[in-house]
């Protein structure tokens, strides 16, 4: 339970921190900026201490392929059309009945009706308490077309992520049964190297297919260097942003979901994870200005008890 409210957190400040550096250099760099950080820092931590690519590496590669590759680039290019917490609320939400779906059908890790019903609570909380950006992103009066999809691209996220969620854990458990039990951050690493592959599949394709016309702009349709700032301030460097976005999401966010599914089954731990919207607002406040509406103190008070349920009932 732990582990997962680590991975909750960490989950809720990425998506603020990646808008941030999405402005400034598009989310196509954005995202390779951010793994390549990620597979440097943890592939010293494999190689050196951990088991390197032994265990299920092609399982946990596809799956960061998934996860990382399709879907952290779909939600990195939903952010710009729904911002931080819609974009996030979508994506998580989703994912969860996603993730304990595919755990069900594929290896029978089922849930049981408790747990069901008590990661539903959660759900629910979140909904409620991120209602008002729903309304708000219609009343902005933003392209139908460009919300529509937002909204897509936050989906399929979502449907990546509930998948590589339960890739990762079926591939855990494997290695249990083998009796190798698995390093968590060892395997952090191997997912990220597919979703670092993609990343650099999407760049190339951007950069000399696309000629930087599609995800490697900035806001203002710029094509800056990653080195570039405004006069120097430190809030306006992408290396800054990239290396933030790095460490929040695919180090200690990643880090922290396989951590928790090593005793937990992939849909309760997407579950908690979904809290991490209703944690992007109070980071979203301070360097964007969005405050909090009351209703989000509603829902976040209906998710703190589901939270607890769900830890009693573990």
């Amino acid at each position: 339970m732990i582990a997962a409210l680590f991975a909750a957190l960490f989950s809720g400040i990425t998506p603020v921190v990646a808008s941030r550096g999405i402005k400034l250099i598009g989310f196509v760099r954005a995202n390779v900026l951010r793994l390549s950080f990620a597979v440097a820092i943890l592939g010293v931590w494999a190689f050196a201490f951990g088991q390197g690519l032994r265990g299920q590496t092609l399982l946990f590669v596809t799956a960061g392929a998934i996860g990382f590759g399709i879907g952290g680039l779909s939600l990195l290019a939903a952010l710009p059309r729904l911002g931080a917490p819609l974009a996030s609320l979508v994506e998580e939400t989703v994912a969860a009945p996603v993730a304990a779906v595919v755990a069900w059908f594929w290896y029978s890790d089922k849930l049981t009706t408790n747990q069901i019903v008590f990661c539903g609570v959660i759900l629910v909380g979140v909904v409620i308490g991120l209602l008002p950006y729903v309304r708000a992103t219609i009343e902005k009066g933003v392209a139908v077309t460009g919300v529509a999809l937002g909204i897509g691209l936050a989906l399929l996220a979502a449907a990546a992520q509930g998948i590589s969620f339960a890739a990762t854990r079926h591939g855990m458990q494997l290695m249990v049964h083998a009796k190798t039990p698995p390093d968590v951050i060892t395997v952090a690493f191997q997912r990220l190297i597919g979703g670092f592959l993609v990343a650099l599949v999407v760049y190339a394709a951007a950069r000399w297919v696309w000629r930087k016309k599609w995800g490697f702009a900035a806001a203002d349709g710029s094509t800056a260097s990653v080195l570039t700032s405004d006069g120097g301030k430190l809030t306006t460097r992408p290396l800054f942003w990239g290396s933030l976005n790095s460490l929040f999401g695919p180090i200690l966010a990643v880090t922290g979901t396989v951590w928790a599914q090593q005793t937990m089954n992939a849909g309760v731990v997407q579950s908690i994870v979904a809290v991490a919207p209703m944690i992007s607002v109070p980071f979203a406040f301070w360097l964007e200005g969005h405050k909090p509406p009351r209703v989000w103190y509603l829902g976040a008070a209906v998710a703190i008890v589901g939270l607890v349920l769900v830890d009693l009932n573990s």
